[in-house]
């Protein structure tokens, strides 16, 4: 059930980027993208936070290969967030 929830996470991620690209591309003939990389960052950022990662750790996520592995992991924790079986941060 975790992976099935890890997964849709990262897909209505996705979404959501995918959504605020279309309403930037609509709305400006001048737009030449990169909202949907800035809605993925942010989201990562804040969820990153909650499951014990830094906020800027959300930089890793632009990697090549190691960014999809990343999300994945991110996600993956935040799943799984009611039963923490990992150090939380301590702010």
């Amino acid at each position: 059930m975790r992976k099935i929830k890890t997964v849709g996470l990262v897909l209505a991620m996705y979404a959501i980027a995918l959504v605020m690209e279309l309403i930037m591309v609509t709305g400006s003939a001048d737009y030449e993208g990169g909202m949907s990389l800035l809605v993925i960052l942010a989201s990562l950022g804040i969820a990153g936070s909650k499951v014990g990662y830094r906020w800027f750790d959300c930089f890793f996520a632009a990697v090549p290969i190691y960014g999809i592995f990343f999300v994945f992991r991110i996600a993956y924790r935040l799943a799984y967030l009611p039963n923490v079986d990992w150090k939380l941060r301590e702010i």
